[in-house]
């Protein structure tokens, strides 16, 4: 019994080892297999940050670079308007200068032949010429209320100067001149129409489109730079309009052309 029951005991502790073994393996195992992957989770970690660190860095350079080439863009753009925009001013400019020359070349042909006719009997009587006054002051009267853009008032003031010059010619006794002058003002007023002389165009960057002819006035809409309207009435230093929803309303004379 005391052979078997150590047999027993051997039998046992030597089970009891081999478990123990199998236990410190696995344990061992774990351990092993725990580090590698704690191991491999800090790398990939680690790499992880240092392309984050990476991206961030290379962000910024490629806005940098994207800015720069839209920059170099944008100066041949100022660079191509801005040559564009000087050879459309010397254009303009000898163009201005041509028709300033072929007006004061007119205007010395009216007074030539004003000058002539002053000298000359029966070009028109004294009744004839302040009849063809009174018709030229209806007329300069009619386009007084029609002008409103800058090239149709620029006709009135030559109409004006007509008007005045002629009155001059008549009060010192030149009525063939006056005639001459009064003749000339229904040809402008002609040549007024033909620039839709009330259309006007907003040239300040918000225009208050406002109730009544005062800055106080309630507003009732704005008007932005190149918006057009049409011209109704002047009152001073502000002209009634209405824009294209029908609306109508006044704007200050300085916020249009």
């Amino acid at each position: 019994m005391t052979g078997t029951g150590n047999g027993f005991v051997l039998t046992g502790l030597d089970q009891l080892l081999r478990n123990c073994g199998l236990v410190v393996i696995c344990v061992a195992l774990f351990f092993t297999t725990g580090c590698s992957t704690t191991e491999g989770l800090f790398k990939k970690r680690s790499v992880d940050e240092s392309s984050k660190e990476q991206a961030v860095k290379q962000e910024p350079a490629e806005q940098i670079a994207q800015l720069q080439s839209r920059e170099k863009e944008l100066e041949r753009q100022v660079r191509s308007l801005s040559g564009k925009l000087k050879a459309e001013k010397v254009a303009r400019d000898s163009l201005t200068r041509r028709l300033e020359i072929a007006q004061a070349a007119r205007e010395d042909a009216i007074r030539e032949v004003v000058r002539i006719r002053a000298r000359i009997q029966g070009m028109a009587s004294q009744a004839e010429a302040s009849a063809m006054f009174a018709e030229a002051r209806v007329i300069l009267d009619r386009m007084e209320s029609e002008a409103f853009n800058e090239e149709a008032l620029s006709e009135l003031d030559l109409a004006r100067s007509y008007m005045v010059r002629g009155k001059d010619a008549l009060d010192t006794g030149n009525p063939g001149g006056a005639a001459y002058l009064f003749d000339l003002i229904p040809g402008v007023y002609e040549g007024m129409k033909k620039t839709d002389p009330r259309m006007i165009k907003v040239n300040v960057r918000i225009a208050a489109l406002r109730e009544s002819p005062a800055p106080s006035s309630p507003k009732i809409d704005s008007l932005y730079w190149g918006q057009s309207a049409a011209g109704l009435e002047k009152n001073k230093d502000w002209i009634k309009v209405k824009i294209s929803s029908g609306q109508t309303g006044w704007l200050m004379k300085s916020q249009v052309q």
